[in-house]
């Protein structure tokens, strides 16, 4: 299957002609004044303000909200305004990796910033990174310890059991076991949250299979360890998963025959679909992905500034014909599962996988928020990339607006929930005590950051 070759994405350091295009637009963007970066002040207001409501995802208003000290300090009522503003809490992402560049090769510490303020100026203040080099453990507790944004949750080096794909020298940001020993062991003396990668080839000494995966996700619960498991698309590892009820997955399940019978699990567990991936891999040299490239390019102004030429493009190998009708077929039946199955939409989490290949911080997010809601209705899609992916993080402001709660705000000119191409009229980010004003060619950058109306 076409979905066996994802994983090889992030193992590969490679040295690319378009790598060396990144590093370029990273230089550019970091000095690029499309955005003013971290106002702080003790306190902002907005007036006539229409505000998501915790649980019901309504809008209610319009409000008068006031910022103090980091948190929502009041919400009143206020007079209609001419000019209307629409306030979402901050979105949250489950599954990017920081340490991959989106174009097949490793990350360099130094292009880390320009990514993290990608993420910052499309809404996203919470994310949880997935097989990283060491440095993204440290960076992520620099950053909690500074109140810095957007918070990171690194997970410890994801498990993964050897294969004679995999380098000879050792991974950074991966354990690779060579036995069920090794496997269980892994789990014990930890706390928190720890990965693996449920992979099945052919002919290997040593795999991780249902049952060892029953065994690892009881001694996980034992030592107050959440195991979640990355199963790539494929219909044995969703069974072994569903079956041995892990109780977070990531990655898309089909719907089959086989995999009917355990599905029904699923509202034992929470599942982050990651459907933006197997959407770009399938569309790769494709004039639909093309055209796809420019709908994200007018969608994000924010985007719009690092996005790579149709010329580096058409350099990104495509599926043969034969794979893309797999692809195609496999894609259809990841959708099919999920429609089935509209009940789940309480335990889907948003993941946009950024950091696979050509999934962009913060606009992969976006095109990840579209899918969901046009599988579930918009309404859940903006559940999971709050509410449902924030609590999971463990986010200070669990995906919600309060008063006397901490302030993760997104204010946007024109009401995205109506239509998903709004999202690039978001025009501040609230972090608590920071701001950041994104400008448009529509409205001039507030300069006193003290209060916009």
């Amino acid at each position: 299957m076409f979905v066996k070759r994802l994983i090889l994405i992030l193992l590969k350091k490679v040295h690319s002609a378009s790598t060396l295009i990144l590093s370029k637009f990273t230089l550019y963007f970091l000095g690029a004044l499309f955005f003013s970066w971290n106002i702080h002040a003790d306190s902002w207001s907005w007036s006539g303000a229409y505000i998501i409501q915790p649980e019901t995802l309504e809008y209610a208003g319009p409000f008068q909200i006031q910022v103090k000290d980091g948190l929502v300090e009041k919400i009143s009522s206020s007079p209609v305004s001419k000019e209307p503003l629409y306030i979402l809490p901050g979105f949250c992402d489950s599954h990017v990796t920081l340490g991959a560049n989106s174009l097949g090769g490793w990350k360099e510490r130094g292009e880390l910033e320009a990514d993290l303020k990608q993420f910052l100026l499309h809404g996203f203040t919470n994310l949880q990174s997935i097989a990283d080099p060491p440095w993204a453990s440290e960076l992520s507790e620099i950053r909690k310890k500074n109140s810095q944004y957007p918070r990171l949750f690194v997970l410890p080096p994801v498990l993964l059991a050897g294969s004679k794909e995999l380098p000879t020298s050792k991974v950074s940001g991966y354990k690779i076991l060579k036995s069920p020993e090794e496997a269980i062991s892994s789990l014990t003396g930890k706390k928190g949250k720890i990965h693996l990668f449920l992979r099945h080839n052919k002919e290997e000494a040593f795999e991780v299979d249902g049952k060892l995966l029953y065994r690892m996700r009881s001694e996980a619960e034992k030592n107050g360890l959440e195991l979640s498991v990355s199963t790539f698309g494929e219909e044995f590892a969703n069974w072994e998963a569903l079956s041995s009820e892990t109780k977070v997955l990531f990655h898309p399940i089909p719907e089959t025959s086989s995999i009917r019978p355990v599905a029904h699990n699923l509202v034992k567990q929470i599942w982050a679909p990651l459907l933006g991936i197997y959407f770009t891999r399938k569309e790769i040299g494709t004039p639909t992905f093309a055209e796809e490239w420019e709908k994200w390019t007018d969608w994000s102004p924010t985007f719009k500034e690092r996005a790579l030429s149709k010329d580096v493009l058409s350099t990104f190998p495509s599926l043969s014909e034969s794979e893309k009708q797999e692809a195609d077929k496999e894609y259809e039946s990841y959708l099919a599962f999920l429609r089935a199955r509209k009940n789940l939409s309480l335990r889907i989490l948003l993941g946009s996988g950024a950091g696979h290949q050509l999934q962009f911080p913060g606009i992969s997010g976006w095109k990840e928020l579209r899918i969901l809601s046009d599988l579930l209705g918009p309404k859940e899609a903006l559940r999971a990339a709050t509410e449902t992916t924030c609590q999971y993080l463990g986010a200070s402001h669990e995906g919600k607006i309060r008063v006397g709660k901490p302030a993760h705000l997104l204010i946007f000119r024109e009401d995205p929930i109506q239509n998903w191409d709004k999202l690039k009229t978001l025009r501040t980010v609230v972090t608590e005590r920071v701001k950041t004003e994104i400008s448009s060619p529509e409205k001039k950058k507030t300069k006193s950051g003290k209060k916009e109306k």
